[in-house]
């Protein structure tokens, strides 16, 4: 049967390890799950300005912007991962020669995992089921801001931001995600958006830098997942 993966991104807040590593993933467990909003498919209208990408093994497609960088695609076992940029990307776990001097960029890592058994993301997960759309959740390590819950076929989960409180000043992060988990199958789709080499001007918070960049390509995140089938 054809999932259509419209309309939906990133909800599962991951922790900051989770986020960094790609061997991480954890495996679901059936919870309880709030009632979710079904997302009616919608039909991509292909044109000039996207590039389509297939995985015929994973039965995974999607479109993005004909102007971006990539794909990157990286297999181990049961779990394809690709990333696309607006930058240069690069083989997974290949550190460049420079750093790119292209300010502003934004990159997006979409992960799928059939018969998922790792367990990584249930935390946040089940953080998220307890928040509403808009509410956040300070941890240890990062904060949870939950955007919206999403039903898409047998897939659920939710979008989310992961961020830090913007009084820090050492360290700099915000990622929009998107988590959906299929309860039948215990497929597991991730998808990742992040600002990079971002430019802060002088007296500017940096969370605000962080949120320009992410909100001028959100348009992109939400074509690239509302043109997105997996089988």
């Amino acid at each position: 049967m054809k999932k259509n993966l419209s309309l939906f991104l990133l909800p599962v807040i991951l922790t900051l390890n989770a986020c960094a590593s790609f061997t991480n993933f954890p495996s679901p467990t059936s919870t309880k799950m709030l009632a979710s909003t079904p997302v009616l498919p919608t039909e991509a209208t292909p044109s000039a300005s996207q590039k389509s990408y297939t995985n015929s093994e994973f039965d995974l497609n999607f479109q993005y912007p004909s102007d971006w960088f990539g794909p990157s695609e990286y297999v181990s076992g049961q779990t394809l991962r690709i990333e696309i940029g607006s930058d240069q990307v690069y083989p997974y776990g290949e550190i460049p020669d420079q750093p790119s001097d292209v300010k502003n960029s934004y990159n997006i890592v979409i992960q799928y995992t059939k018969n998922n058994q790792n367990s990584y993301w249930k935390n946040d997960y089940q953080s998220l089921m307890n928040l509403k759309d808009g509410e956040s959740l300070s941890g240890e390590r990062n904060l949870l801001i939950r955007v919206r819950e999403l039903s898409l076929g047998s897939f659920k989960g939710f979008e989310y931001i992961t961020t830090l409180p913007e009084t820090t000043q050492m360290d700099h992060l915000f990622i929009r995600s998107l988590t959906l988990f299929d309860e039948q199958t215990n497929d597991l789709v991730t998808i990742m958006g992040q600002p990079t080499n971002v430019e802060i001007e002088n007296g500017e918070n940096w969370l605000d830098a962080y949120k320009k960049t992410d909100k001028a390509n959100l348009m992109f995140f939400h074509q690239i997942v509302e043109s997105m089938t997996v089988n």
